[in-house]
């Protein structure tokens, strides 16, 4: 059985045009008014050597919103968790709630920062240790860490402790 990999290639000018036109198309004939195309196989149709996967992926990460950079406001947050609490972590759809945002942003601020889920608690001098021991093992691969070491930590607070313990 043979993997077949495809090869990332950048989005072009005419290639948006023609997803805009679909997603267009796509959404006047199937929901009047819903924001959210859906009929991701159809809309692709109209996009050549573009899967549904891409184009669905490009739409809700550049072109679905205004999508805002840097820090998040109170009122994204309180989208972020709604959007949560309607589709779980089915990013896109999140996404679509939150408006201001791409899936990927949305990912990140959850998985980093808004889950309850995450231990926020003082990182001990024997965990410091352990996580110079294991950056030392494994590298800067800081989920690999974090889901071996220090279960419901984040990468980020592992890499933030790593970086303020070896002013690095």
């Amino acid at each position: 059985m043979s993997i077949v990999t495809r090869e990332r290639r950048s989005w072009t000018v005419r290639e948006d045009q023609l997803l805009r036109n679909a997603v267009e198309k796509g959404m006047s004939s199937t929901d009047p008014g819903n924001p959210t195309p859906s009929k991701w196989h159809a809309i692709a149709k109209h996009v050549p050597n573009r899967t549904n996967k891409d184009c669905r992926k490009r739409w809700f990460a550049k072109m679905a919103s205004d999508v805002v950079k840097g820090g998040w406001a109170p009122d994204e947050d309180e989208r972020l968790m709604k959007g949560i609490e309607r589709y779980g972590t089915r990013w896109s759809l999140v996404a679509s709630i939150v408006q201001s945002r791409n899936s990927d942003q949305c990912a990140k601020r959850w998985t980093d920062t808004l889950n309850p889920a995450i231990d926020r608690t003082s990182w001990a001098p024997e965990a410091d240790e352990q996580l110079i021991q294991a950056v030392n093992q494994y590298g800067k691969v800081w989920t690999r860490i974090v889901r071996m070491y220090f279960p419901g930590r984040t990468g980020l607070s592992a890499k933030n402790r790593y970086v303020s313990i070896t002013d690095l």
